[in-house]
């Protein structure tokens, strides 16, 4: 059976620093609804955090530069597309290091067994029931760039607030 999705690098020709902003500005509204604004807000991402341009930028050439997981500064950024038409339905930037809020929670993670960090996931929720399942996919995706490097642990943080509603 073939895979609804087609998973491809990020590149910034293609503006895909942008779309991963426009993924997170589709979950606003939805967020907000559910009660969970204190994730990441009810204003546009653009306007309340003007400084996530340059940071999925950086992602993105640094993904571009496919620098060897050994070099310190992998980064790996895809955007996964519908195979039915093309719709850009989620994205996902891997790297060699947690952020550093998680490494004030678990000092030492990184020296002591080596991970892939799954950094950024998220769908487009315009995409609808076009990005069902792309979750999924995506997260299998990234165990299989993680064994690519050699390295057996995916390793993902998630909000915690809303009384755990998002995760139930």
């Amino acid at each position: 059976m073939s895979s609804p999705f087609t998973i491809r690098p990020a590149t910034l020709s293609t503006s895909d620093d942008a779309l991963l902003i426009d993924f997170q500005e589709s979950q606003i509204p939805w967020l907000s609804a559910n009660g969970g604004a204190g994730q990441w807000g009810t204003e546009s991402i653009r306007t309340a955090r003007p400084e996530s341009s340059a940071k999925t930028k950086a992602w993105v050439e640094k993904s571009q530069r496919q620098s060897p997981w050994s070099s310190g500064d992998w980064c790996r950024a895809f955007i996964a597309e519908s195979t039915s038409d093309g719709t850009p339905v989620a994205g996902l930037v891997l790297e060699d290091r947690a952020a550093g809020y998680v490494k004030a929670v678990l000092p030492g993670q990184v020296e002591g067994d080596p991970f892939v960090y799954l950094t950024y996931l998220i769908s487009n929720r315009e995409a609808g029931q076009k990005a069902k399942g792309v979750g999924r996919a995506l997260i299998a995706f990234a165990r299989e760039e993680a064994r690519k490097v050699g390295v057996r642990r995916l390793c993902l943080d998630c909000y915690r607030g809303n009384e755990r509603k998002l995760v139930k």
